[in-house]
C-alpha cells in the first residue's frame, strides 16, 4: 500500500512542480465591451483618486532629454513605509512594516526603485505631453495623511496628484485632477500604472509566484508572461494587480475604464495598469478619476472588507476548496496552541484519524491480495498465451476470495486531493511567513543549522527536516515491503530498490521546500509507520 501511495504523492508533486515550471499560465484576450456603470464606494473605504490625461488632437510639447532633479518623500503609517518622488509624482518604494525582511529586524522591502514608467500611479499621455512619467512634479502639500503633487503646461492644463494615507489600513488613495486652463478642447485619454516590481522576498519558488491577475468583464484575467512585453486587452475592469507567493498590490478604479494595461520588464518582473475611457474636458473645465490601492498580505480576510470581490486574487488551484477548508482548522489549532508548528502537527493527526478508516482497508485490500499471490502466479504462467482466459480466471479468484482488486488503491485516490490541496494551502500561507519552531525560524522557509565546516553543493548549512524525513520514509519502506513466502526473487529485488530509492528521491524533491510543508510530511511518515507496524501486529496476531 505505501508503495502505490509514496509512488502517486511523488507523481503528484512532479505534476504540480512541472506544469508550474514548463507551461505559461492562462493568457487570454477579451472582446470591446460596452462602457460599464461602477459603484460607488462606502466613504471609508472610497478612493478619492483621479486621473485626467489626453491623447486627442491636442498639439504636443516635443520629446526631449529632460533634466530634472528628484526629491523623495517619506511617508509612514502603522503599516507602511512610502516613498514618493516628485519625477511623475509617483510612488517608488514601498516597505511593509508588518513583516521583516529575511534575517534582519527591518520592515521588509515590497517595492525598490520602481521608477518612470515602473513608477506606481505614473502616468502616460502623448497628446498631454511626451514622457509625462518622466516629468517633474511640485510637491504643493505634505501632512501626515495626505500629500499633494502638480505639473503644470502654461497656457495648456494642470494636472493635481491628491494621495490619502490612513494610519491602519491596508489601501491608500489618490484623486488626480486635470483642469484645462487653454483654449482648446483636451481629451481624458491616459494610462496609469498600478501594481509594479514587487520583490519576491523568498529565493525559493518565490518568483514562480509572480503574475498579474485582473477582474475583467467578471472574469479572472491571469498572466504569467507578457507577450511582446506589454499588452493591452479591452474589457470592463474591476480591478488589476500582481501578486506574488505571500503578497500583491491591487489598483481598483472607481470609473469607466477603457481596459487594462500587462507589463513585463525582464523576466519576472510584473506591472500592471488601467487605460482610462476617452472624454473631452473644454476649455476652463476640469474632471478627476479616483482609484483605490491595496498593499499587503494575500490575505482573504482583509481583502474581502474592502469589497469589490479582490479576494479572488487568492487562488489555491483545482482543489482551493479543500485548501481553504484546511486553512480554516489549522488557524483554529493556532488559536488554542499559539504556534503553527504545532497547529500543523495537530492537523496533520486529524487527517490521519480521518483518513484512517481508508487507510486500514487500503491495508487489508493489500494482505488479502498479498495471500492470493502465489495462486495469480501460478494462473500467469499457465494462461501466458491467453489474456482473456487469463483475466477470466483471476476475475473468479477474486470473487472466490471476495477480492477487490482497486481496494488497495481507490482509497488512496481518495487522499490526493487532500495532498494536492494542503501542498498548494501551505505553500501560500502568509501565516507561516516568519513563524518559529524548535530550531526552525520561518515555517515559510526551508530550515537549516549552520555547519563549521563548508560540504559540495551544500554549502555550509544543513537542512535538518528533509533528512529526518528521509529516514522516516526508510522505516516506512521497510515495513510496508516485508516480504513474505510468496514473495518473488523479482519482487525481492523491487523491494530493496523502492527501500533505498523513494526516501533518498523524496528527500531531493523535498530538501529545498518550506519547511512547515516538510514538517507536514514528516509527521505524516511517522504516522505511517505506527499505523502500519501497530497494523502488521494486529494481522499477524489474528
Amino acid at each position: 500500500m505505501d508503495k502505490k501511495l509514496i509512488i502517486a504523492i511523488a507523481l503528484s508533486a512532479l505534476i504540480i512542480l512541472s506544469f508550474q515550471a514548463l507551461f505559461p499560465r492562462q493568457r487570454s484576450t477579451k472582446p470591446a465591451v460596452t462602457q460599464p456603470v461602477t459603484q460607488p464606494l462606502p466613504r471609508e473605504a472610497r478612493a478619492l483618486s483621479h486621473e485626467q490625461s489626453s491623447r486627442g488632437n491636442l498639439p504636443t510639447e516635443p520629446s526631449r532629454e529632460l533634466k530634472t532633479k528628484e526629491k523623495e518623500t517619506i511617508i509612514e503609517t502603522d503599516r507602511y513605509i512610502l516613498t514618493f518622488t516628485n519625477i511623475g509624482g509617483s510612488l517608488k518604494n514601498i516597505k511593509l512594516k508588518e513583516y521583516s525582511a529575511p534575517k534582519s529586524d527591518t520592515p521588509m522591502t515590497l517595492v525598490r526603485d520602481a521608477e518612470g514608467n515602473r513608477a506606481i500611479f505614473s502616468m502616460e499621455s502623448n497628446a498631454l505631453t511626451p514622457d509625462l512619467e518622466k516629468r517633474e512634479f511640485t510637491l504643493t502639500k505634505s501632512l501626515n495623511n495626505k500629500i499633494t503633487y502638480q505639473y503644470s503646461a502654461p497656457g495648456k492644463f494642470n494636472i493635481i496628484k491628491e494621495y490619502y494615507f490612513y494610519n491602519t489600513n491596508d489601501y491608500i488613495e489618490l484623486r488626480i485632477l486635470l483642469q484645462n486652463i487653454g483654449s482648446d478642447t483636451i481629451y481624458k485619454d491616459y494610462d496609469i500604472l498600478g501594481a509594479s516590481s514587487l520583490q519576491s522576498p523568498g529565493k525559493m519558488m518565490g518568483r514562480r509566484f509572480v503574475e498579474i491577475d485582473s477582474m475583467l468583464d467578471g472574469k479572472i484575467l491571469k498572466n504569467g508572461k507578457v507577450k511582446n512585453s506589454e499588452e493591452f486587452v479591452k474589457g470592463i475592469i474591476s480591478w488589476t494587480g500582481v501578486k506574488e507567493r505571500y503578497f500583491c498590490i491591487i489598483l481598483k478604479p472607481q470609473q469607466d475604464s477603457e481596459g487594462v494595461i500587462l507589463r513585463q520588464f525582464g523576466k519576472t518582473a510584473m506591472a500592471s495598469g488601467v487605460r482610462t475611457k476617452r472624454a473631452p474636458i473644454y476649455s476652463g473645465a476640469a474632471t478627476e478619476d479616483s482609484y483605490i490601492l491595496y498593499i499587503g498580505p494575500n490575505d482573504a480576510a482583509r481583502l474581502s472588507k474592502l469589497g469589490f470581490g479582490l479576494e479572488k486574487i487568492i487562488n489555491y488551484g483545482f482543489f482551493g476548496g479543500i485548501s481553504k477548508f484546511l486553512l480554516v482548522i489549522l488557524r483554529a489549532f493556532h488559536k488554542v496552541t499559539r504556534n503553527w508548528g504545532v497547529a500543523i502537527i495537530l492537523l496533520t493527526f486529524l487527517i490521519n484519524m480521518v483518513l484512517f478508516p481508508l487507510t486500514r482497508k487500503s491495508f487489508h485490500s493489500m494482505r488479502k491480495i498479498q495471500d492470493v499471490q502465489p495462486h495469480i502466479e501460478k494462473l500467469r504462467k499457465v494462461h501466458k498465451d491467453n489474456p482473456q482466459k487469463l483475466n477470466k480466471e483471476l476475475a473468479e479468484l477474486y470473487r472466490q476470495y471476495n477480492i477487490n482488486p482497486f481496494g488497495g488503491c481507490l482509497p488512496l485516490l481518495l487522499q490526493m486531493p487532500i495532498f494536492i490541496a494542503l501542498y498548494q494551502g501551505l505553500m501560500r500561507s502568509i501565516e507561516l511567513k516568519g513563524a518559529n519552531f524548535l530550531w526552525i525560524k520561518d515555517l515559510s522557509s526551508p530550515d537549516f543549522v549552520s555547519l563549521p565546516f563548508s560540504l559540495p553543493f551544500i554549502g555550509n548549512q544543513i537542512h535538518v527536516l528533509p533528512l529526518l524525513m528521509v529516514v522516516a520514509m526508510f522505516f516506512q519502506q521497510k515495513i510496508s515491503t516485508k516480504g513474505n513466502a510468496s514473495t518473488s526473487p523479482e519482487q525481492m529485488q523491487q523491494q530493496k530498490f523502492m527501500l533505498i530509492f523513494f526516501p533518498i528521491f523524496f528527500g531531493f524533491l523535498f530538501y529545498n521546500f518550506p519547511s512547515g510543508l516538510v514538517l507536514y510530511w514528516l509527521t505524516n511518515t511517522v504516522l505511517m509507520v505506527i499505523e502500519h507496524s501497530s497494523m502488521r501486529k494486529t494481522a499477524s496476531a489474528g
